[in-house]
């Protein structure tokens, strides 16, 4: 396989940050606005679960549309006909998220943006195996974690700016928040559309059945979308149980802290927007810092050593979260958390292309993205058991916080401990 140039990376890792832009729109900011809107008597509660139950939509949806993609003919390839569908459908999704009347509507725009995400991120992983040489992929990896850091960065920050205008703007800026991540989605496809287009499939992918219907090899594989032997593939599965653990962990500190920062630190909902957004620059720069050596020191030494060390950072980025008890210590427990952050995102989605089958790398991509949504499901729903209870049990607006925050250090220490069996290898 060629060598690709710079650009033609940045082509095809662009679609990240929209992506990523979009949903750090959507959560936490814009779904806590909403949630406190619309449930205001228990805003963890409400935002864990309603958040759970739009990854369990992704869960499903990204396998499925990976054995699709792998399994498409088309003038424009295996990838980008759903690339370019989702983006339109999260565009819309968006809307009916911000705009939510009810509840119900809520619930409804939530699982709709979770299909649409994933039937458009499924097929766009699996770019990095399709195109890039395994020489570039710790490169590729590396410029595929700085797009969803730099994403991180400004949709969290033009979210801040956008949301703390709520009290002067209303609903019109609310409406605006939605529709940056249109904007961007429609930027980025077009980009990856021009200068990123795949091959044509390659000899054994499935020919469309007669009559334009399904194939018997596609409807055998779609039965088989969730398969993996964790026997025969060990390092793919502690791979997957490094990934729940550590994005666990990281995401039960995320998507509480702006109700964290009303209910303890006693800020109005504007300002504490606000404070979160310039904590997302905080982490991001630290993020950016580490993203592209880490991708390059991985391609020479291995990507185990650097997954290691940024389960064990994280830890004490936690820790120190946990015992900050004003902003600049949240500040700098942030930074922490963003540096392992940083080689995390490089190296983990690095090792899961190095060992994901070619002919299958949308499936296996969308498997491992099963990992993702575990951990972030599982700390979004450990959130809304855990926070509005234990503090009504202890009469205190902060025990339920800090005992989520104590459970996300142990994810990251554990995060660390499973990725000791892994062979050492470059």
């Amino acid at each position: 396989m060629k060598r690709l140039s710079f650009p033609q990376l940045l082509a095809i890792t662009v679609i990240g940050f929209a992506l990523t832009f979009s949903s750090n729109i959507q959560d936490p900011p814009l779904m806590t606005y909403k949630v406190r809107q619309l449930a205001p008597d228990l805003p963890n509660t409400a935002l864990g679960f309603l958040t759970f139950v739009g990854l369990l939509v992704a869960m499903v949806v990204q396998p499925v549309v990976g054995v699709l993609s792998d399994r498409t003919t088309s003038r424009l390839g295996r990838r980008l006909p759903f690339i370019i569908g989702g983006a339109v459908l999260v565009a819309i999704a968006l809307f009916l998220l911000a705009l939510s009347p009810a509840l119900w509507v809520l619930v409804l725009g939530i699982i709709f943006i979770q299909f649409s995400s994933n039937l458009l991120q499924g097929p766009w992983q699996a770019l990095i195996p399709d195109l890039v040489p395994e020489a570039q992929r710790g490169v590729a990896s590396a410029l595929k974690a700085m797009m969803d850091i730099l994403a991180f960065v400004v949709g969290s920050a033009a979210a801040g700016v956008l949301m703390g205008q709520t009290e002067t703007w209303g609903q019109a800026a609310v409406f605006l928040t939605a529709a940056a991540p249109s904007v961007i989605f429609i930027i980025a496809v077009t980009i990856t559309a021009i200068w990123a287009r795949e091959n044509p499939p390659a000899g054994g992918v499935a020919a469309p059945a007669q009559g334009g219907g399904v194939s018997s090899e596609t409807l055998a594989a779609l039965k088989n979308a969730f398969s993996v032997d964790f026997r025969q593939h060990p390092v793919f599965g502690w791979w997957f149980a490094n990934r729940i653990l550590f994005w666990g962990g990281f995401i039960a500190l995320n998507t509480f802290l702006i109700n964290y920062l009303i209910d303890v630190a006693g800020m109005p909902q504007a300002e504490a927007q606000s404070f979160k957004g310039l904590l997302s620059i905080v982490i991001g720069a630290s993020l950016l810092v580490v993203a592209l050596p880490a991708g390059r020191f991985s391609d020479r030494i291995g990507r185990k050593p650097i997954v290691l060390a940024a389960g064990l950072l994280a830890c004490l980025g936690a820790s120190l979260l946990f015992l900050a008890h004003d902003q600049t210590m949240i500040a700098i427990a942030a930074a922490v958390i963003g540096v392992s952050v940083g080689g995390f995102l490089t190296t983990s989605w690095a090792l899961a292309t190095d060992i994901v089958p070619r002919e299958e790398a949308a499936r296996y991509l969308g498997i491992a993205n099963i990992a993702t949504c575990i951990g972030s499901g599982g700390a979004r729903l450990l959130g809304g058991v855990l926070i509005d209870p234990i503090n009504a049990a202890f009469a205190s607006p902060s025990a339920g916080y800090l005992a989520l925050y104590g459970l996300a250090a142990l994810f990251f220490l554990f995060s660390a401990l499973v990725v000791i069996p892994l062979p050492r290898t470059k």
